[in-house]
């Protein structure tokens, strides 16, 4: 047992010597049980490479995962698998559609799973493309007070999103944050959505 301590202590001498031209003895101790400590200048992976590995401490190699993705982009990957998810009919896409989807000024009526609505006047659509961040921004006056509220379209906890009423007339942009605090603001949009539904009884 001593003798091969003492011949793996000198192949690994002559090992150290061969790949860096120093002396072992100056940059490592070798312990009894053939493990080499690492010193300030020398990486102890190259020595792992010499010391030989035991049968049960092998690591396991496992088959690689199937390609799902087709060398597709991770983000666009992760956006279409998100966009099915939260919208599989399509419906929620086909609202926000650039020729025959929602445009600003008009009036639709979020639902939530807790019953909850929130009425107001469309100023902004904010598209991403095949992405979950697409937006709308509602614009209402209560109590005479300008409020606004920023409605993600895929989110979760929305049951419906229903368009109320549309305008014979649509003003200039499709982004209205000029009409804030001026003729063309908004009024009690409530109010106008219960007038207009009696007209049509």
């Amino acid at each position: 047992m001593k003798n091969s301590l003492e011949n793996y202590e000198l192949d690994l001498k002559n090992f150290i010597y061969q790949e860096f031209n120093i002396r072992p003895d100056q940059m490592f101790s070798v312990l009894n049980r053939g493990l080499a400590v690492r010193s300030s200048s020398i990486s102890l992976q190259a020595v792992r490479t010499f010391i030989p590995f035991k049968k049960d401490k092998l690591p396991t190699v496992y088959e690689p995962l199937p390609k799902k993705r087709n060398c597709e982009n991770a983000i666009s990957y992760l956006h279409k698998q998100l966009l099915q998810k939260y919208d599989p009919t399509g419906k929620r896409r086909a609202l926000v559609d650039q020729d025959t989807g929602v445009r600003s000024g008009d009036i639709i009526k979020v639902t939530y799973l807790d019953r909850t609505n929130v009425t107001g006047q469309v100023i902004a659509v904010k598209r991403s493309v095949n992405s979950v961040g697409t937006n709308i921004l509602l614009r209402n006056k209560i109590n005479k007070l300008g409020v606004e509220m920023r409605i993600p379209l895929f989110n979760p906890n929305i049951r419906n999103i229903e368009v109320v009423h549309k305008p014979k007339k649509y003003l200039p942009r499709r982004k209205q944050f000029y009409i804030r605090n001026t003729k063309y603001d908004v009024g009690d949009v409530e109010n106008f959505v219960r007038k207009e539904t009696k007209k049509h009884k």
